[in-house]
């Protein structure tokens, strides 16, 4: 009697077309190598936009039912979008504004189509290309010390926030269990050659950064070998000490001032920045609630004098290294609440989650969302197509669709261990981020 016929692996009704059950991840990959890459120019840009066409083509079927979840995280963008209406220069403004709205599109997209720890992966195969390219291409900039190494970036600073998601991605790979032998043996070797561009970059607050993000990496690990009970207290303890903290905030800003100029010889006004951030409280408080447009400020007629006093002609790459007065200069108070409110969340979020558990992609999310609202401050970091925007994105929409429950085991009959085995291949449509 012949054998019964093994039926042909065919489309599903959930792949119409038969490309739906592609990966992500070698999209997401690119993505992040052009990010880390922006002196190349738009055609880095391109590739990034063309990748993010492919990658919604490939999900399309769950960008319906993804609608509401991204909402809040468009609401920025759009509104950004929208002021060309009040801006001196309405067409600058709607088209950064959807430059902006493309690139929070692409951070959501990478969050809620690859599990964290794929978007960890890409994260370190992405920047690690463009890291070696860049090592390769021995490409330098200035500083106050002199040449540095900025390879592939587009200054010093760049280069070094650059180093600093290659380290942290590199660290986390390495923690985790679940990549292969050799992909954690490249990542421990992508430290090396990560320390040295993120050290001889000459950014002291890169380097501050990188500190904070190995001792947040550290309290991680040690949080691991606590229970949840004892991680919660633990937390508890912590917000109580921060009081304190936030008491004599004020004397320590003061102190730290000291030791910036008085011991690491620093510029008081920290290169001008301070200078900067008088000019941007001056334009903040003639339109404080919707802002003078998108752009409106750097690109229009009313920063001409500005970059005029700080020795610049291009306003495309000139900003108050503030992300908060940026955003309140541009787009008022209502621009400010509209990024604060999502990443405030995604940061109760996370923290949430590792009390839940602790591993090492969730320690890379939260982890790296606090090392880049650390900068908030002294750098800008929501911009289009900026690697910290993807990121930032990313984090807080793949945080958003973890469970704050544990998963508990469940015992199985033989039966039912016997057709583990046989246990059908959902299409990628039916995969959700998992934590």
């Amino acid at each position: 009697m012949p054998a019964p016929a093994r039926p042909r692996e065919g489309r599903g009704p959930a792949e119409p077309f038969g490309f739906e059950r592609l990966s992500v991840f070698g999209f997401a990959v690119t993505i992040f190598a052009c990010l880390a890459a922006p002196a190349l120019g738009p055609a880095m840009t391109l590739v990034q936009l063309l990748c993010l066409g492919a990658i919604l083509a490939v999900r399309w079927r769950s960008l319906p039912s993804l609608l509401p979840a991204a909402l809040p995280l468009l609401l920025l963008p759009t509104f950004a979008a929208a002021s060309w209406l009040w801006s001196d220069i309405p067409a600058v403004s709607l088209r950064y504004g959807l430059q902006l709205l493309l690139t929070v599109v692409m951070g959501f997209a990478l969050g809620r189509f690859l599990s964290l720890r794929e978007l960890v992966l890409a994260v370190f195969v992405g920047v690690s290309i463009a890291c070696l390219a860049g090592l390769a291409s021995g490409r330098a900039g200035m500083s106050e010390s002199g040449p540095v190494l900025i390879g592939l970036a587009g200054s010093k600073n760049q280069m070094s926030y650059i180093a600093l998601f290659w380290i942290g991605s590199a660290l986390c790979v390495l923690a985790s269990g679940a990549h292969l032998l050799r992909t954690r043996i490249a990542a421990a070797l992508a430290l090396v050659p990560g320390a040295f561009l993120l050290v001889q970059a000459d950014s002291m607050t890169a380097v501050v950064s990188g500190l904070v993000m190995a001792g947040m990496l550290g309290l991680v690990a040690l949080a691991a070998l606590l229970g949840r009970a004892g991680r919660l207290f633990a937390l508890f303890a912590a917000a109580l000490l921060a009081v304190p903290v936030l008491v004599a905030l004020p004397e320590i800003e003061r102190q730290a001032a000291i030791v910036r100029t008085d011991v690491l010889h620093k510029d008081a006004r920290l290169t001008g920045r301070t200078l900067l951030w008088e000019e941007a409280d001056s334009l903040i408080a003639q339109a404080p609630v919707i802002g003078h447009g998108y752009k409106a400020i750097w690109l229009g007629p009313k920063g001409k004098g500005l970059l005029a006093r700080n020795g610049q002609s291009d306003g495309r790459a000139f900003h108050f290294h503030d992300t908060f007065r940026e955003l309140m200069a541009d787009l008022g108070l209502v621009g400010l609440a509209l990024f604060l409110l999502p990443v405030a969340y995604a940061v109760l979020r996370g923290v949430a989650l590792l009390v839940v558990a602790v591993d090492a992609p969730r320690a890379f999310a939260v982890v790296t969302l606090l090392t880049i609202l650390l900068r908030v401050r002294t750098e800008l970091v929501v911009g289009p197509f900026l690697i910290d925007t993807v990121l930032l994105y990313a984090i807080t929409a793949a945080l958003a669709a973890l469970p704050l429950a544990a998963a508990t085991p469940t015992r199985r009959s033989p039966a039912l261990r016997r057709m583990r085995g046989r246990a059908p291949r959902l299409s990628p449509q039916a995969q959700r981020n998992p934590a």
